[in-house]
């Protein structure tokens, strides 16, 4: 996947007007994260969203969320690695703004370009504030491969989102073949880590 994304980032054309105000308005939120302003509730609010969704798509039901500055919970009826991750690695607010960006009319996707990139760097920004803190969505599948399956899916997140912002840098169709091939090898991976808690026990004479 990095012998994709790499190529990708160097042939994007970042000194054209489109490459300008996204890398701007990126920057520009590291500097309002770091030196002014942290939205911690802002991206609790979209974290517990994300848990419900994932939920919803795995067929479970959310009971409750809440949402504060000190953390949230949401109640679900299943427990799922992919319902306990899914907030570390889908930007919540880029896909917002992703899904209007793309009907928009043109001369409105510079504007939401900008946006793009902004809440792309809120959602890089403040899931590695919150994995630095304690975070019991990890120990669902273990901490080295909740790890390894963040940084894998941010990966081919970001690969999906080159491929609408840039698509003559990185054409669609290469990037979900690249990503499904990815989600396939994780999907392995998953199977085999939770095999064994699937066995059922030799029975003893």
């Amino acid at each position: 996947m990095i012998c994709v994304i790499g190529p990708a980032l160097l042939k994007a054309p970042w000194l054209s007007r489109q490459g300008v105000v996204f890398l701007a308005c990126f920057a520009a939120y590291f500097l309002i994260h770091f030196l002014l302003y942290q939205p911690v509730l802002s991206h609790v609010m979209a974290h517990e969203l994300t848990h419900a969704l994932a939920a919803m798509l795995m067929g479970g039901k959310v009971t409750s969320i809440q949402a504060s500055t000190s953390g949230g919970t949401t109640v679900v009826n299943r427990s799922h690695v992919f319902i306990s991750l899914a907030p570390y690695i889908f930007p919540f607010y880029t896909a917002l703004t992703l899904a209007v960006y793309v009907i928009a009319a043109p001369w409105f996707k510079i504007y939401l370009l900008g946006l793009i990139g902004f809440t792309y760097a809120f959602h890089l920004a403040l899931t590695a504030w919150s994995l630095s803190h304690h975070q019991p969505d990890l120990k669902e599948g273990g901490v080295a491969f909740s790890l390894i399956f963040i940084f894998a899916g941010n990966m081919m997140v970001l690969m999906l989102l080159f491929s609408f912002v840039f698509p003559q840098s990185l054409p669609l169709p290469l990037a979900f073949s690249e990503t499904f091939q990815w989600a396939w090898h994780l999907a392995q991976s998953l199977f085999h880590l939770l095999k064994p808690h699937f066995a059922v026990p030799e029975a003893h004479a």
